[in-house]
Parts: structure tokens; sequence; C-alpha cells
């Protein structure tokens, strides 16, 4: 029998509250909704949409909407959707759904473009309207070729637009008709004239800011030899740049965590996703009290805003907080509060709203009372696969009641209980209620699989650690297929345990799970799908000893567009007995994604300029950015700092290709 939870109207959506379950609703079941919503609407001609829902219960079921369009009127009995849109133009993220009083159903989210009928024509007293083209402010390096995007190749009424660009000799159109590319001998701040034509309305200009730059310093170093960072007299302050002497990177301090109130630090808290967003204007910053964060900006060093959930309450690292890194949705951010999945669709309007886009609360175990990956844990790199564990509390720690993967485009949801194991080599869990808590949950980058992070079985049942799992799939960590079917697909060992870990590709864009490896003390790499995936097939890059034996490890997850590389940061306790100064203590590094026997090239990008001593929060965690070419380190600055700030450490754009030569 199922658990009664009674619920506050805070875990439902803003757009109501579900009445609390009744002693004979135990075994309710969610009502099912079907519908394929319309996408495209025609200014000024009626829309209809209808969705149409089932109760197995005979419950007395309501329609209900998120993000109805100022156009549209919703009945809540028919879940008819109608309206004639008055303007051309996106109404984003409508989601329909039907409640049965105790439970909720959706279809996926979806948008409504409002276009004209015809092009280059007028629809009930409709005008073709002029195209729209902004504003931008693009960084350039100096003798290297930048192509920029003026605007889109077609306007609103579906016109083809033609671009021209003036006062300037260093730009020319092409190689798109929308595109131009941009190349500048000398450093400088350009201000070019774009024109953009529909060949109907009067042409239409904007500004195009260039900013040339010389390329991001560095001197390659490749050696093995002690490097001493130079902290210098003093830390530097907020927005100040420095270059680090040996290695040549560019630093700069990004924070000053005294003007975020109630935190001690400016933190970038792990170094497996990016705090930076997909247009690398902004970047996220985290408080001590792990429960607070900030929105930057990269360039200005100003904080744009606190990010706060409905009825400003706080959210911060616990919350698991992400950007949506597909690019399409740069100022998006996704998080889960509760028993739900939460987006704020752009973190820098002028009143930010929280959108709830998924309560799992009608598919997990009535026990559970919330998701969540524990903290480390990221989406698919298109943001559209999420792992979480569904938990509570039994007064001592958290217990998984359940693995859960959710694909927001199709709003579909798979669950692991352990009902699902009967059968298999964890039987033994079959009739249990809960799991045993791995070390986190993820989607793999390319949304292959889930990864349950298990650590290392064990011994006996007298002395050792889940003897009874020895061998199975919850010895060390595996990838299980999204869906969770393990008689489709068995899951694919790929660590001995839960160390710490990151990701990479080889040169074919395949994933490898990157992990240091406690029992043969080597850093792996190993394939997670094809024919040479899996524990065995492992590809052995480094000894630890070769970094020295005390240091520990942080490894990134590697952009798409850097491919046979590792990105790793280390730490090492000064206060140790076993402290060395080996090269490579305390630094940032790139190494080459090969086995050890090939001697891969590992480049010191600079110290990570940070002093550990055993506190956790020293550990100085780094995290690459997608395009490769940013880090972000929370450094304390040698101790010079009597708390953390986040710092940023520049790479050249080309260095894959400068040391690949």
């Amino acid at each position: 029998m199922k658990k009664l939870v009674l619920l506050s109207c805070t875990a439902f959506s803003l757009s109501g509250c579900l009445e609390p379950p009744t002693a004979e609703r135990f075994n309710n079941s969610a009502p099912a909704i079907q519908g394929t919503p319309i996408t495209n609407a025609t200014i000024n001609s009626p829309y209809e949409f209808t969705a149409t829902a089932l109760d197995n219960d005979g419950d007395e079921l309501s329609y209900i909407i998120d993000n109805k369009p100022s156009w549209a009127e919703f009945d809540e009995v028919t879940g008819q959707l109608t309206g004639t849109p008055n303007k051309i133009g996106i109404d984003e993220n409508v989601r329909v759904g039907v409640s049965d009083g105790m439970s909720r159903s959706y279809l996926p989210i979806f948008d409504i473009t409002t276009n004209n009928s015809t092009n280059n024509s007028t629809l009930n007293g409709g005008t073709n309207q002029a195209p729209t083209v902004n504003n931008q402010v693009i960084d350039a390096t100096v003798n290297v070729q930048t192509v920029v995007t003026l605007g889109p190749t077609a306007d609103i009424d579906g016109d083809l637009l033609s671009y021209t660009v003036s006062n300037s000799l260093n730009i020319q159109i092409g190689p798109e008709s929308n595109q131009a590319t941009y190349l500048n001998t000398a450093t400088e701040t350009e201000l070019i004239d774009v024109t953009v034509s529909d060949g109907i309305n009067e042409p239409v200009n904007a500004e195009l800011t260039i900013r040339v730059s010389l390329a991001s310093p560095s001197n390659y170093v490749t050696h093995k030899n002690i490097i001493e960072p130079d902290f210098g007299a003093t830390a530097p302050v907020k927005g100040e740049s420095r270059i680090d002497p040996t290695t040549g990177a560019k630093i700069t301090r990004l924070t000053d965590a005294s003007e975020m109130p109630g935190t001690d630090d400016a933190l970038i808290v792990y170094s497996r996703y990016s705090p930076e967003n997909s247009s690398g204007q902004y970047v996220l910053s985290f408080g001590t009290n792990s429960t607070s964060a900030w929105v930057i900006d990269r360039e200005s060093t100003n904080i744009i805003r606190k990010l706060l959930h409905t009825g400003n309450k706080e959210i911060g690292e616990v919350h698991e907080i992400r950007w949506d890194t597909s690019g399409a949705h740069p100022n998006r951010v996704y998080y889960r509060y509760n028993l739900a999945l939460y987006m704020i669709n752009d973190v820098t309007a002028e009143t930010i709203q929280s959108t709830l886009i998924k309560d799992f609360a009608s598919v997990i175990p009535a026990s559970s009372t919330k998701i969540y990956n524990d903290v480390e844990g990221d989406s698919s790199n298109d943001s559209d696969h999420w792992a979480f564990m569904a938990a509570h509390y039994n007064g001592v720690t958290y217990v998984v009641d359940a693995f859960v993967h959710y694909q927001i485009s199709t709003d579909t949801t798979h669950t692991l209980t352990p009902a699902d194991l009967a059968g298999t080599s964890l039987n033994h869990y079959a009739s249990e209620a809960s799991f045993p808590r791995p070390n986190m949950v993820e989607v793999s980058p390319l949304g292959t699989g889930i990864i349950l992070h298990y650590g290392r079985s064990w011994g006996d049942s007298n002395y050792g650690v889940r003897s009874d799992d020895i061998g199975t799939w919850f010895d060390g960590a595996h990838i299980w297929p999204l869906d969770f079917d393990h008689s489709q697909q068995e899951p694919v060992k790929i660590s001995i345990g839960e160390t710490h870990s990151g990701w990479a590709f080889d040169e074919e864009g395949k994933e490898l799970f990157i992990s240091q490896n406690n029992r043969t003390d080597q850093l792996d790499a190993i394939y997670v799908s094809g024919n040479n995936s899996g524990y065995e097939n492992r590809i052995e890059m480094a000894t630890h000893s070769d970094f020295g034996w005390s240091n520990g490890f942080h490894y990134g997850k590697m952009p798409t567009s850097k491919p046979g590389w590792v990105f790793i940061n280390t730490y090492s306790n000064i206060n140790n007995q076993y402290h060395d100064t080996d090269w490579g203590a305390d630094q940032l590094i790139l190494m080459e994604l090969k086995p050890k026997s090939e001697n891969p090239t590992a480049w010191r990008i600079s110290p990570n300029y940070n002093k550990y001593d055993g506190n956790y929060r020293d550990e100085a965690p780094a995290a690459i950015n997608l395009l490769g070419n940013r880090i972000y380190v929370s450094t304390n600055w040698g101790g010079e700092l009597n708390n953390r700030e986040v710092f940023l450490f520049e790479l050249p754009n080309s260095w894959k290709e400068d040391l690949e030569e």
C-alpha cells in the first residue's frame, strides 16, 4: 500500500494546487492525455487545438495549461485551446495537461509560431513586416579569420534577406549570404554598419562592434620541470588580469564575494559541467552555503542577478543548476526543487519566472521526497536527457527508492525500481523497498545512457562493502540504457569505483569516461559504447605516481570540438606527510588521450594558484567551457585570500592545432 504523503501547494505547478489524496485513493492511477499540438498559426486567422484524456479510475477530469498565449482562450472542461493571433511572433513553452484531482499528466512542451499566410503579401489588413537585425559585439583575434553571422537568412514573412557591410576594409560578405568574414592585423575596436533588406520594405541598419585583441597567451609548457606560481605581493582585485611568468597564461579574477550577501565565497563547485553559458557571456557562481547562486557577466565582471525559485526562495549548488547547453536557449537554466524539474527561461529578464517542466510525484514511489543527481552529475550535451535518484530521508541518510531518466523534448520518463531487478544477479534487491545509494547519477554527454556511480564491492558479509554485489552491475560505475531495459542492453562497466571522473572524446567523436583507478593507480579512459567499450578494454593514460603521489585529481567534461584530449586539475595537501612537490602538483593540465606507452603530451596550462590544506572547499575545482578556450577555477590565491573566488584562465583558440603540429 502506498504511503499517504501530504504536499503543500508549493510542490505543484504555479497554475494551481491539487487536493491531497484521500484514504480511498491510495492506488489512484494518473490520467492519460493525448494530442499533437499545432505549432504553426496564421496572423488574424483562427487557431484551434484540442487535447483528449482518459482516466482508468473514472475520476472527473479537468484540463490545465501553462504559458497560455495572450491571444488564446482555454476550456478546462474540453481541453480546447482557441483564439486568433493578432501579431507575428512565437509563444514559447506552452504546456497542456490534465488533472484527476490527485495526479497530473502533460503533453510535451511546445511553441506556437505565428506568421503571415503567404510570403510578400497582406492578409486581412496585415502587412509584410520589415526585417529585423540586432546590434552585436564580437571578439576577434589578430591575424585569425572570424566568421560572423549577421542575422537570419529569411525574415518572419519568409522573404530572403540580403546584407551589406561598410566602414571597414577588414570585413566582407561570405561564405553564406547571411555571414561575413573578418580579418584584422591590428589590435583595435571597429564599428561596422550592417544593412539588411527584404527587397520590399526600407532597409534596416544595425551596428556590429568587433574587438580585436592578441591571441590568448601561452608558452605551451610540456616539460616536467617544477613551476612555481607568482602570487605577487597581493592577490588580484576583481577584474584584474595577470600573466603567469612561466606558462604565459592570462588569469583574471571575476568575482568579489563581499558583493554577494550571505556567502563567504564565490565558487565553481564542480568540474564536470560548464559554469559558462553557450554564448560565453554569462558565468554561474555559487555560495558556500550551497543554496545561493549568482549570474556574472564574464567581460564586465558585473553581477547580473541572484537566482531565485518561486516565492523568492534561494537556489544554489544543492538545486543542481545547469545551463541549457544546446545553444538554442543560451540564457536558460534548469534546476531541481523537491520532486520536480524547473527552468528559468531567461536569467537576464527584467522579471524572472520559474516554470515547472516536470513534477515526478506521480511516476516515482510515494515514499520519495526529492529527486536529485547528488550535485555532480550533468545532463546530456543538448540539455534534453536528465538523470535523477528518487529518494527519501530515513532519519540517518537519504535512501534511493528509484532511478529516473527524463527527456524534456518528448516528456518521456523511465524508472528503475528494485522490483525491476528480479531474475538478475541483483535479485537480492528485488524484494526490497530501496537501493544502496551511489555517489551520483548522470547522463553521458551524447545521451548514450545513464551512469550509476557505484563504488567497488569487496570482502565478505562480515567484512566488506556490499559483498553480495561483487561482479554485478552495482560493482563499480556502469552505464545503463536510457530506458533501464537491461534485458535488451546489458549495463557496461566503465570504472572500478566511484572516484573523481570526467568525459572526453576521441577523434571520431566517441565518448570516453575518464577516471582514476584506485586499485591499479592508473588514469583510465574507457569507451562507453561499441565493440571496444567496457572496463576490460580500458586505456591507461598515466600512472598516479607520474604526477606525484600526494595529488588528488578532478577531471573536466571536454567539449566535442576538442577531441583527443583530457582536462585534469590536481590538488595536493601541503600538510600531508606524503606531500611531494612534483611537476604535477596543483596544476591545470590538458593531456593527450593516448596510452602511456605512446608518451601522451601533457600541456601545463598554468598552476591553479591555490593552496589546499585538506579543506574540501579548497580542492580548487576547475571546469572548461563549451568552446575549450576558457577554464574557471575556485582558488584562494595561494592562501593570500581568506576566502575563495572565481578566476578565469584563458587558452589560445588554436591550442589543439598548435600542440598537435
